[in-house]
């Protein structure tokens, strides 16, 4: 399942821009996406394209992105792990066909919102050199395939990057960062305007919870283990923000029960697998409801629900409106 869950990122339908103090949600119509190429795409041709012109000021000095292999732009190459994406197909339209760590033949959505906002593709932290640990500015991934926020860093497949431990080397990597700084009101004011991108549960409420191995979250329910997921990634978001992270991007679950691993599995052949699709709904569900709450107990936080779900979805039943 691990090498086939971000293959919907390259049909990315909401755009988050952080302009200034103010947070503008994007959705574009499905139909509308058949006129943005997958790759290859400029930022100008981007802001063209959502109507934006080619005047607009980002405020956004640095993207961080933590999650799982739908952002994971290569930290796995360097864990003893299965779950990698070191192989063709993948990244055969990225660069010069060769493979990145992305699990996507292409750029995955990280990348498309670094290229929005001006920066630069935030590299996986376990590729930087010591140089670049201290003085790299502009964002880093710390993405890992095949983990989740209750992971453990272990499973099946191998070693991976739990979020409390992508967590973990985000503080490190501010640490470092900080010392660049003339002053620690500056350096506030930078974190504070970066944005943090996140997409992670997806192993939670699959894999973790009914897969290979998987036996001591089975004694819940799905609405209960999906609050016990929930309640460990409201923490999550509160030590991200005591460490002075403001702005926060979260996609909610993908589609699960639809990517190709999931379907060819099911006998009966369906378009997708309704129980997976059900547990990423009820999660779904939960952050919904969840996230405003956390937003509103940290002031000057920015919370924004990117619906990765419905992309998916709407890519799986209308794929001639995808191209």
């Amino acid at each position: 399942m691990i090498s086939s869950l971000s293959h919907y990122s390259c049909l990315l339908a909401l755009f988050i821009l952080f302009l200034g103090n103010y947070v503008v949600a994007i959705e574009l119509p499905m139909a509308d996406l058949s006129g943005v190429p997958p790759f290859n795409v400029t930022q100008k041709s981007l802001l063209t394209f959502l109507k934006l012109g080619d005047t607009v000021k980002f405020n956004v000095p640095a993207l961080y992105v933590f999650g799982d292999s739908t952002v994971d732009s290569g930290n796995n190459n360097f864990l003893i792990s299965q779950a990698k994406a070191n192989y063709i197909p993948y990244g055969v339209d990225f660069g010069d066909g060769k493979p990145t760590g992305r699990y996507t033949n292409g750029r995955n959505e990280a990348d498309f919102i670094a290229q929005i906002v001006g920066l630069p593709f935030p590299p996986p932290y376990l590729g930087l050199s010591d140089i670049e640990n201290n003085t790299l500015h502009t964002g880093v991934n710390y993405g890992s395939g095949g983990c989740g926020i209750l992971s453990t860093g272990k499973n099946y497949l191998g070693s991976c990057l739990p979020f409390y431990k992508q967590i973990d080397y985000f503080e490190t990597t501010i640490n470092n960062l900080e010392k660049r700084f003339e002053s620690k009101e500056l350096f506030d004011n930078y974190l504070s305007k970066s944005l943090l991108f996140i997409d992670i549960g997806n192993i939670d409420m699959s894999s973790d919870y009914d897969g290979v191995g998987s036996t001591i979250f089975r004694k819940y329910t799905v609405p209960q283990y999906a609050q016990i997921v929930a309640k460990e990634f409201s923490k999550s978001l509160e030590r991200l923000y005591k460490l002075g992270a403001r702005k926060f991007l979260v996609n909610n679950l993908g589609a699960m029960g639809c990517i190709p691993a999931q379907v060819l599995g099911q006998m009966n052949k369906t378009l997708c697998d309704e129980k997976t699709n059900g547990h990423a709904v009820e999660y779904n569900k939960v952050l919904s409801e969840m996230l405003p709450k956390v937003q509103a107990s940290l002031p000057g936080s920015k919370m924004v629900i990117g619906d990765a779900y419905k992309v998916l979805v709407d890519a799986v039943t209308f794929p001639a409106q995808y191209g």
